[in-house]
């Protein structure tokens, strides 16, 4: 049979004041443990805090100069168009009419072609009868004095003055003309 062996375990009891000991040392030990910690923690949210403000000074900067370039962006827009306006005005100027000068400039800025077209076709229109008024103001009038000579629209066309004229020199063709 098998034999037995006893061991006898001997446990020493630490005595009191060695247990306050180690208690002191490891709460000590906690202690430095957590100081480093919050000194950590701390440290962590200062350097936080100032990531954030940094960024939110970065950021406002940034958007300080976005709106700053949008501003620069809108005059320059403005002195663009202006300056577009005035070399037109002046690429116009042969138009007597400065209404539609505007018109014209307004239609070409939109690309309003039939617009375009349109205020062409009524200043090329204008310029036409203005011509023709001047060819007949330049041109003599003819059978002022004679009977039956003159027709109903030549007499339409007449100023009061020149009426007035055929009135006081010949009043029989005057009538004719007038009824």
């Amino acid at each position: 049979m098998a034999e037995e062996t006893t061991t006898i375990e001997t446990t020493v009891e630490p005595t009191l004041e060695e247990l306050k000991e180690q208690l002191a040392q490891a709460n000590a030990e906690r202690d430095k443990y957590k100081n480093a910690n919050d000194k950590l923690s701390k440290s962590e949210a200062e350097m936080k805090r100032q990531l954030r403000a940094k960024l939110s000074a970065e950021e406002q900067l940034a958007a300080e100069k976005a709106e700053a370039e949008k501003i620069r962006e809108a005059e320059l827009e403005a002195l663009k168009k202006e300056l577009d306006r005035n070399k037109a005005f002046n690429a116009y100027r042969s138009v007597s009419d400065e209404n539609m000068i505007e018109d014209l400039i307004g239609a070409v800025s939109e690309a309003n072609h039939g617009a375009i077209a349109s205020i062409i076709e009524k200043y090329a229109n204008a310029k036409v009868k203005e011509a023709q008024a001047e060819w007949q103001k330049s041109r003599p009038r003819v059978n002022m004095g004679g009977e039956g000579g003159m027709t109903k629209e030549q007499f339409n066309s007449l100023s009061m003055a020149e009426k007035s004229k055929l009135y006081r020199e010949n009043k029989a063709e005057y009538d004719r003309l007038n009824n």
